[in-house]
């Protein structure tokens, strides 16, 4: 484990959590975090803890802390979304790629590991993301997608009490763009909630 000061409930969550399915179970255990007080939290796993509910950047940032403590690369997708958002944990297994995840929709939460690359598991998700406000599943939102291993932040994303620096670069960063899925496919960045072609 990293040297990391970590209380002794965390200590035991994450020894607990010592596989994929362990923590996606820790994960379906918390209450879904809508920020009923309409205050955005962008909380690390000491906050997920503490609070005892999460949302999907939570969760995906949660499950990267608990597994990145187990030898697993910190790694998260960003699904980029013309409504909501979602971000996952994902991880290698056998020369297969799964993912943990929380969402409000059950059928974004995790997958097993048998994809075999992250656009495959990026396509699984796919047809189940429709638009959350109207619920007509006929309309699909996702737009993009990008990987982002966390060891690039100096700053703490473990147990700081905010990360949206984290947010913050999700927003900054260029994603490949879905759709179309095709060799025309090219990347763009994210500024104000619209896309800008590079």
């Amino acid at each position: 484990m990293q040297n990391i000061d970590f209380t002794k409930e965390e200590l035991k969550i994450i020894k607990m959590c010592n596989t994929p399915e362990k923590v996606q179970d820790f994960l379906d255990s918390l209450k879904y975090n809508f920020e009923e007080d309409s205050v955005e939290t962008y909380r690390s796993l000491r906050g997920v803890i503490k609070h005892k509910k999460a949302h999907c950047f939570e969760g995906a940032m949660s499950a990267a802390s608990i597994m990145s403590q187990h030898g697993f690369q910190p790694l998260i997708i960003c699904m980029e979304a013309s409504d909501i958002d979602h971000n996952i944990f994902v991880y290698w297994n056998d020369g297969k790629v799964g993912s943990i995840a929380k969402s409000r929709q059950v059928e974004l939460h995790g997958r097993p590991p048998i994809y075999d690359t992250y656009y495959d598991l990026v396509m699984s998700y796919y047809p189940h993301y429709y638009n959350w406000f109207t619920q007509d599943k006929s309309d699909i939102t996702m737009r993009g997608w990008a990987i982002i291993d966390l060891n690039i932040f100096s700053m703490d994303w473990i147990t700081s009490e905010n990360i949206s620096f984290i947010e913050d670069y999700l927003y900054a960063i260029p994603y490949k763009r879905l759709p179309p899925q095709n060799e025309d496919s090219f990347y763009y960045f994210r500024r104000n909630g619209k896309m800008i072609p590079i």
